[in-house]
């Protein structure tokens, strides 16, 4: 054997570590990490009703933002003192850290905590109690140097934290979290971010409070959640012709999928079709949503990853902006969720994705198709829209529960409803009449028949001016 003569250093330098541990992850989705955090430490903790329609009620979490401070604390059960002591603050999951775990949470990697708290700040204080009280700090001693010796855990005082829950304090921001946080517009983007991502969390009950010191106590610090709603022909009938959501259910490779899509609006009209071409009419609400464990990782998404593009299905433009759909995936093992590290995303290449995109792709195409048929009259469908009703998410299980599925076919585990929409009476005693015109002309066919101080849209002039000429009011051609 040969005499060892050393030792080469081969530990990363902290500097390092913490620069491409926070390089990838924009500081929205950092503070997202610690509000997931706090769900997960609900589920942990037992705390989840599970038969309840609002199963989070009465748990809270409270983000307090400043230009050198920010602040995130809880009542979702803190966390347990044995569980800090081994693993919580460990950088990654150790082997064998089954209790941390628990069912239906998105913690996958053990680093949202860390990584949160080195992307804002050099120093910071996590405070905890659940069976025992406890703090812990990282100091900018601690930050600064290369060594990764254990942090000290001092006992906390009985006034601190009187429930069970968690506090995080990070201090000496560095100039981006500090930037950010004093920039009421970049807040305000970050408040829309939550309501979207947990929108269905703070529909199940949970409240989220975030701003300044001095707008916590106001109404205008509670998030509010965006509602995804689908629309149904009311009083609709298995086998009758109507609007409702395409429906799949099921289990894919330890995943229970759901998948709603469907019309969240009438179609375009002409006068709308128009404007589209004109200034784009905003399409927020269409799209695909992508849902893991109750956590909005996808929204409201019209590229290739959601199937938009991909052979059969188009490309997005304005003909399809009334089409929305949601996809719902829960597993007790967040590892069979298709999730990043960054948890806003989804692996696209995962089997069990692959898997779910093509059920999409189906339910998108059914939808397209719907839209191509309509196109050229949707002020037909005004009777479907007048006698259909808005259904929310919670409304659309409940309905998809209680009607049959067929099984998919080569798809073992899931089922599915196809709803029978209408199809357009062919039109054989009109046309689509459709030209380019200069503007100074239309300006004067506007003012001839409505005025000189009238608005009126170009189509609306061409249609009186066609009008207008069939009955025999305009010039005749010269010979």
């Amino acid at each position: 054997m040969v005499q060892k003569i050393g030792n080469a250093v081969a530990s990363p330098t902290k500097a390092f570590f913490v620069r491409m541990l926070t390089r990838d992850i924009e500081l929205e989705d950092a503070i997202l990490d610690l509000l997931d955090n706090c769900v997960d430490g609900i589920l942990r903790s037992g705390g989840v009703n599970s038969k309840s329609r609002r199963p989070y009620k009465g748990f809270w979490a409270r983000i307090t933002m400043s230009q050198d401070r920010f602040e995130i604390e809880d009542n979702c059960g803190g966390i347990p003192f044995e569980v800090a002591k081994r693993y919580a603050f460990a950088i990654g999951r150790p082997s064998g850290a089954t209790a941390m775990e628990a069912g239906n949470t998105v913690g996958l990697y053990g680093i949202g905590m860390k990584r949160a708290i080195f992307k804002m700040g050099q120093d910071a204080i996590v405070e905890s109690r659940h069976d025992r009280g406890f703090s812990v700090e990282f100091t900018s001693a601690w930050m600064d140097s290369d060594d990764w010796s254990s942090l000290p855990m001092r006992p906390l005082a009985t006034s601190t934290l009187r429930g069970k829950g968690t506090r995080v304090v990070i201090r000496k921001l560095r100039d981006e979290a500090s930037s950010s946080f004093a920039d009421a517009n970049w807040v305000d983007n970050f408040k829309r971010i939550v309501e979207r991502h947990y929108s269905l969390i703070i529909q199940k009950g949970f409240e989220v409070r975030i701003g300044s010191p001095a707008e916590m106590s106001r109404p205008s610090a509670v998030i509010s959640p965006t509602v995804f709603s689908l629309l149904r022909s009311e009083d609709l009938q298995i086998g009758e012709v109507g609007i409702a959501p395409y429906v799949y259910r099921g289990h894919l490779r330890g995943v229970d999928v759901e998948i709603y899509a469907g019309l969240y609006r009438p179609l375009l009209n002409e006068e709308e079709q128009e404007d589209e071409e004109d200034r784009k009419i905003t399409s927020d609400d269409a799209g695909w949503t992508v849902v893991c464990n109750d956590r909005v990782v996808i929204w409201k998404d019209k590229t290739r990853l959601t199937g938009w593009g991909e052979s059969p299905v188009p490309h997005f433009h304005g003909q399809f902006i009334a089409i929305s759909g949601i996809v719902l995936l829960r597993s007790s093992d967040p590892k069979k969720l298709p999730l990043t590290t960054t948890k806003r995303g989804v692996d696209a290449g995962s089997d069990i994705y692959l898997d779910v995109k093509e059920l999409m792709r189906e339910a998108t195409k059914a939808l397209t198709s719907f839209t191509n048929k309509w196109k050229k009259f949707p002020e037909h469908l005004k009777e479907i829209y007048q006698s259909s009703a808005y259904m929310s998410l919670p409304e659309v299980r409940a309905w998809a529960a209680s009607i049959p599925l067929v099984r998919v076919r080569n798809m073992e585990g899931i089922e599915k409803f196809e709803p029978d929409y209408p199809e357009p009476e062919q039109e054989k005693t009109s046309a689509r009449v459709s030209f380019v015109a200069m503007l100074k002309d239309i300006a004067k066919l506007r003012h001839r028949y409505f005025g000189e101080d009238s608005k009126a849209k170009a189509g609306v002039v061409g249609q009186r001016a066609f009008d207008d000429a069939v009955k025999g009011h305009g010039k005749r051609p010269r010979k």
